[in-house]
């Protein structure tokens, strides 16, 4: 099993899971805002052509290469519900059996992350369906999740690069899914009709579930993942305890989305946001192992439009030291994502921040 070091990873958003936002992809020139939409958007056999030639291209093995060289040890790569297929959609699969090989070949883990379910769980985009959260009503389709995720653990334990498996990205909570169908609502009513919130009693259930199917598949060695819903603190005393082992929470981290009641949005500012979060990754950090697996040097500081290009420079490099002293209170990090098109998003992007020297 791969047993990497402190973990220092990048995301691998927007090729096996399209988010729209992220540009370069099918999604990007679609009308559709989400992956469910493109089915019905594109004949079957075109959108099968076109996600084939993105595939083949965004990532590859050049890829993994350049991310060992940047100091890369660990990648987080979500994948979809309907990796092995659907009765929509083609499998995937193979795309990830090349990941796990390039991965192996240059020294680098990775973490399955799976990323949407059928009917969404968080009513973001990157749940494959803008505006809905609904999939565990249904539990024929929880089901169906507990098989993929036992199918993943099965095709994959025993190979050098499993560094660990996330069995759901991002559920929301009460106050997300107000938020978004607050957002989306109008947009899809029969979506939002058919929505809830998933409990915190719910969640726990699953992830126990997961555990314990999953832990005698892949053994000790592989990291088991669950994603906090944004309640980091709610978890300390779950999963823990001799029961359980290789247990890490995994929560995601945004300055940009935290700095709405600074007064000034400058280093100083930040700098508060960033003690303040590395307090409570302090206090989860007691109970468990913590990933921070998503966090980016998106911010919302104007000062940076009128600079020159070696104080923007400096400016980021201090931001980006600033986010990574917080991380070290955690376990590790993976930094959202790869690669993100346009200028609007270059803080997003890890190539641009290594070529821009912000990294």
């Amino acid at each position: 099993m791969c047993v990497a070091p402190r973990p220092h990873g990048v995301n691998l958003g927007n090729w096996l899971v399209l988010e729209k936002w992220m540009g370069a992809s099918p999604l990007a020139a679609a009308q559709s805002p989400d992956d469910r939409g493109l089915i019905d958007e594109f004949d079957p056999d075109e959108l099968d052509r076109v996600l084939e030639e993105f595939r083949q291209t965004y990532v590859t093995r050049d890829t993994f290469a350049w991310l060992a060289r940047t100091g890369v040890n660990l990648v987080r790569l979500p994948v979809p519900y309907h990796l092995f297929g659907s009765a929509h959609h083609r499998p995937c699969v193979q795309y990830l059996d090349h990941a796990m090989d390039w991965a192996a070949e240059y020294g680098l883990g990775v973490l399955v992350d799976l990323h949407t379910v059928p009917l969404g769980q968080n009513g973001f985009d990157n749940g494959g369906y803008v505006g809905m959260c609904a999939w565990h009503r249904d539990p024929a389709r929880v089901e169906y999740v507990l098989e993929v995720l036992e199918r993943i653990a099965r095709r994959y334990a025993g190979h050098p690069a499993l560094w660990g498996i996330e069995p759901l990205n991002e559920p929301a909570n009460r106050p997300v899914f107000v938020a978004n169908m607050r957002q989306y609502g109008r947009q899809y009513p029969e979506r939002r009709r058919r929505s809830r919130p998933m409990s915190f009693r719910a969640l726990r259930g699953f992830y126990e579930r997961c555990y314990a199917l999953l832990r005698p598949i892949v053994g000790p060695e592989v990291a088991l993942v669950f994603h906090d819903r944004f309640e980091l603190w709610r978890w300390n005393r779950v999963m823990v305890g001799d029961a359980y082992c290789n247990v890490w929470i995994d929560t995601h981290q945004y300055l940009c989305f935290a700095d709405g009641r600074l007064r000034t949005c400058d280093l100083a500012g930040y700098g508060r946001l960033a003690r303040r979060m590395a307090r409570r990754l302090g206090r989860a950090a007691r109970h468990h192992k913590i990933l921070v697996g998503e966090w980016c040097l998106g911010n919302h500081a104007s000062q940076l439009a009128v600079v020159s290009e070696e104080e923007q420079r400096a400016w980021y490099a201090a931001f980006a030291a600033m986010q990574h002293a917080v991380w070290d209170v955690a376990d590790g990090e993976c930094f959202w994502s790869l690669s993100v098109e346009g200028e609007r998003w270059a803080n997003w992007s890890f190539e641009e921040c290594i070529r821009r020297g912000w990294l």
